[in-house]
């Protein structure tokens, strides 16, 4: 009892530092593909999750994906909300910042998100738009 206990308390120290660690960058992998996204944010100014769950992309202003074509400017959304829930990042279209309950419609912009708890958005997207349900897949996402 007393290890599971220790166990826990652990995971939850370390989500704590996870949710309240100040970052300009984020990274998502997904594990069949060994595949690597990398973002930056456009302004030094660091954000922390904590402070930030559920508000519009244009909270963070735009981010750059790094080491590939920049055919799109990005957002990213941080949600803890019934229809969406973790970290999304695609890109910015028709000059529409989304919301964690609301895409703007986009259905052509690659997507970088978990699943949703929609079964409409089911599964996880991984460079691919993500505006419809997709397939399981185990995806890593990091913050620096």
């Amino acid at each position: 009892m007393l290890a599971l206990f220790l166990q826990k308390c652990y995971k939850c120290q370390k989500a704590q530092f996870f949710l309240t660690f100040k970052f300009t960058e984020i990274i998502f992998v997904d594990h069949q593909t060994e595949d690597r996204a990398y973002f930056k944010r456009r302004e030094s100014q660091p954000i922390m999750a904590t402070m930030n769950y559920g508000k519009t992309a244009d909270t963070y202003g735009l981010w750059d994906r790094v080491g590939t074509d920049n055919a799109f400017s990005y957002q990213l959304l941080i949600c803890d909300h019934s229809f969406y829930s973790g970290f999304f990042v695609s890109g910015f279209t028709r000059n529409c910042f989304k919301f964690c309950h609301s895409w703007c419609g986009d259905t052509f912009s690659p997507y970088f998100r978990t699943a949703s708890t929609s079964p409409s958005y089911k599964g996880v997207a991984f460079n691919i738009n993500g505006h419809r349900p997709l397939d399981n897949r185990l995806v890593s996402v990091g913050v620096r």
